[in-house]
């Protein structure tokens, strides 16, 4: 007990390097976080995508058009319950330009029957049907802007010039992980009636709810080969491998990111032995004291690898601490309004290994510095001025 009360002491020694020394340790592990709150958050996207739905676009690309008939085809064909078109609505708020809203015109009523991730109540989501300028609208964004249920909003198209009124019937939530966080669903009747004749009568996407989950690679190619001798073909996937594809463009990024945390670990060891190097230094003398008493060597390293495992503690709880306000909120915001990603939440079991490995890195820092001080004979600790 003698000895852990002096290795608490020791860190006295300079409270100025000790607390720089915490702060260094909880950055690293917020970048830590942050880090592993990005990489898990991708996963968690195709983990949370439903499993009965296929997708459908132009075979060419997404910004290519299809007939709008063709949902009708689709929703006749063995093993689908519901299908839904979709086009692109390319709309942005007057007073906020530079904040991206994700801006979809849908067939409101298959939408609303498929779509139950979007929680809303009931005779919401039935105004919503009913009500041709009708706008489905995040929560997220309705307190961004101060919307609420009835209100008549003005929006600006992009794709198509002009104002477009809505009048807000639905305030949802999404429980998907990135999908419908920074939304807004309108009637693609709607949009329809005002673009040009020429571009009229056009879907970009077809989202198709199956019967039979575990069918739904082969009712893919059931309609691609559907559309196969049309002019325009289609490209379908299952919901949740379209997911996973556009994860998986991203995976060289993800892999560099799961290095990077790994030696983000690294700095923190190198923090907290230059630290212990110091500390162990400038208490050589009282090391010697201390062997000179009968303390054998390894029990002296334990109290510096303590003192060291100390610090890693205290700095792996801070930076616990405070990544919940900067990753779940500064550093998630900003990823929301500038790259439309989904929210940023810690995960838990990376932050629990953050907690538990700080401690344990911070006592392996100590190794090499603590061997070094212990080794020296007791004269020459005794005549050490560090």
């Amino acid at each position: 007990m003698t000895l852990w009360l002096l290795a608490a002491k020791n860190l006295k020694r300079s409270p100025q390097r000790s607390v720089l020394t915490v702060l260094a340790v909880a950055v690293c592990v917020v970048a830590f976080l942050l880090i592993r709150s990005v990489s898990a958050g991708w996963t968690e996207t195709v983990s949370q995508t439903p499993t009965n739905r296929v997708v459908s676009r132009h075979k060419i690309g997404w910004d290519q058009a299809m007939p709008v008939h063709y949902v009708a085809e689709v929703a006749a064909m063995d093993g689908i319950r519901h299908a839904m078109g979709g086009s692109w609505a390319g709309l942005k708020h007057p007073s906020h330009a530079q904040l991206y809203i994700d801006a979809t015109a849908v067939q409101a009523l298959p939408f609303v029957t498929m779509h139950y991730e979007l929680v809303a109540p009931p005779e919401q989501k039935q105004a919503f049907v009913a009500e041709r300028r009708g706008l489905m609208v995040s929560d997220e964004l309705a307190e961004r802007f101060g919307w609420h249920l009835g209100d008549t909003v003005h929006l600006t198209g992009t794709f198509t010039p002009g104002d477009f009124v809505f009048i807000v019937t639905t305030i949802y939530y999404s429980t998907r992980h990135g999908f419908g966080q920074h939304s807004v669903w309108l009637h693609w009747e709607y949009l329809n009636d005002r673009l040009p004749l020429e571009q009229r009568d056009r879907i970009n996407i077809i989202s198709s709810e199956i019967v039979d989950p575990s069918r739904g690679a082969e009712l893919a190619k059931a309609i691609d080969v559907h559309f196969d001798t049309q002019d325009n073909q289609t490209f379908t996937q299952e919901d949740q491998a379209l997911n996973a594809s556009f994860v998986g463009a991203f995976a060289a990024i993800l892999e560099a990111l799961d290095i990077a945390s790994v030696l983000i670990l690294g700095v923190l060891l190198l923090t907290i032995s230059n630290t212990i190097a110091m500390s162990t230094r400038e208490s050589i003398p009282q090391l010697g004291l201390l062997k000179a008493l009968g303390f054998p060597p390894r029990l002296l390293l334990a109290m510096i690898s303590g003192e060291a495992a100390f610090l890693g503690l205290l700095g792996g709880f801070v930076g616990v601490v405070l990544s919940l306000p900067v990753v779940e909120g500064a550093a998630s915001r900003f990823l929301v309004e500038t790259m439309d990603m989904a929210p940023l939440l810690v995960p838990r079991g990376p932050a629990l290994l953050a907690l538990l490995f700080s401690p344990v890195l911070g006592a392996l820092a100590a190794l090499v510095p603590g061997r070094s001080a212990t080794s020296i004979e007791v004269t020459q600790a005794l005549r050490h001025r560090g």
